[in-house]
């Protein structure tokens, strides 16, 4: 008790055997939350999985999207910009006895004709001369060459010369299919073709002299992109996205192997730009199921989208059983799933010592049958 009006805070008491009986509560309550913890972990877990599970069957359901986007003036060109290739006969002068012999007549003659422009008269039977050969020079004009640039070009003997090293070729005309004269070559000849003597290269050894005009857009405002490697799909998908820029029915799939698209009017003249912009579009490129084999180096390869049906092969002590439900037996057998990729047939291959040849003729009876679902093409 107190007096004066001061109050005094009264706080309860417990019993001894509510002190005993206290610990326990208290363990209880801590289990439990300890079990809320690993419950709500293991919610959080199968909600990931879950997701994770979902996100791979749409992505198995729509497997072009795992397709490798480039830009479209890496996988089409312009209808109409293109290369021209040019030709000349000519005379490489100052080899070392390497030269046509007189078993080449057309040397000699050629030898008098170009000294009868020097107003030197010589008869073909007197040149006995084995320091010159009678050569075909070729090039390639590029597009948009101007007159002033320069071209690599390759001087290829025709007579029985032994070798066009350290030789120099003399002015010689490049005439196109149209006999104009698009370019001149001359100088020395300072390296061979692939170790061939007979062959000679002259880098920026001919000057562009005719221009070559290119037609980017047709009289009807159309500029046509023509596909590197046809396909129907990756025609359709360029298509779409020339649309998705520049409007719909800018741009339509002709075929599997062109696009036609739409020029805008102002820009007809000077197409340059919106060639330009065409060109950086991205596109997923799509291709046929291709198996390539080279027969010579045994390498394989192998594109996307290859499957192989159920089937069984056994050849030279391997044997492969495709939509088997049977386990693999120990030795050279592998036993595949129906619908597998080829490149899980290979890896399998390797794993049981199978050499490239044993692939390739396993490869070659699965298309046989028509259980390899792709193109197969042996180099």
């Amino acid at each position: 008790s107190g007096s004066g009006g001061d109050s005094m805070e009264s706080f309860p008491i417990m019993s001894g055997s509510e002190l005993k009986r206290s610990p326990g509560r208290l363990t209880n309550q801590a289990v439990a939350n300890v079990l809320a913890i690993l419950l709500a972990l293991v919610l959080m877990i199968l909600t990931a999985l879950m997701m994770a599970s979902g996100r791979a069957c749409a992505a198995e359901a729509q497997p072009e999207a795992s397709g490798v986007t480039v830009r479209i003036k890496d996988i089409t060109r312009v209808y109409g910009v293109r290369g021209n290739q040019l030709i000349g006969y000519g005379l490489v002068v100052g080899l070392k006895g390497t030269g046509d012999s007189r078993n080449a007549p057309y040397t000699a003659r050629s030898i008098a004709n170009m000294l009868d422009k020097f107003m030197i008269t010589v008869d073909p039977a007197e040149i006995k001369s084995k320091n010159i050969a009678a050569v075909m020079v070729t090039a390639v004009l590029p597009p948009f060459a101007k007159p002033g640039d320069v071209l690599d070009i390759v001087a290829s003997s025709i007579g029985d010369a032994k070798s066009l090293l350290g030789g120099t070729l003399l002015l010689t005309e490049l005439a196109g299919l149209d006999s104009k004269v698009y370019a001149v070559a001359q100088g020395q000849i300072v390296q061979g073709a692939d170790g061939m003597t007979t062959v000679g290269r002259i880098p920026s050894g001919a000057t562009v002299e005719g221009y070559v005009p290119m037609e980017m857009v047709s009289p009807e405002g159309y500029m046509v992109l023509s596909l590197i490697n046809p396909d129907y799909t990756t025609a359709t998908r360029i298509a779409d996205a020339v649309c998705a820029r520049f409007g719909s029915g800018s741009a339509v799939a002709v075929d599997g192997g062109s696009v036609r698209v739409t020029v805008p009017e102002s820009l007809r003249q000077t197409p340059t730009p919106f060639a330009a912009e065409l060109g950086e579009l991205q596109v997923k490129p799509d291709a046929p199921a291709r198996v390539v084999i080279n027969s010579r180096t045994g390498v394989v390869v192998v594109g996307a989208n290859v499957r192989i049906s159920p089937a069984a092969v056994s050849y030279s002590g391997f044997s492969v059983q495709v939509g088997s439900a049977a386990d693999a037996a120990a030795g050279s057998t592998v036993v595949l799933e129906a619908g597998s990729t080829i490149q899980t047939l290979v890896a399998a291959l390797n794993a049981v010592g199978a050499r490239p040849r044993d692939i390739m003729s396993i490869m070659e009876a699965l298309k046989a049958c028509g259980a390899l679902q792709a193109e197969l093409e042996v180099m």
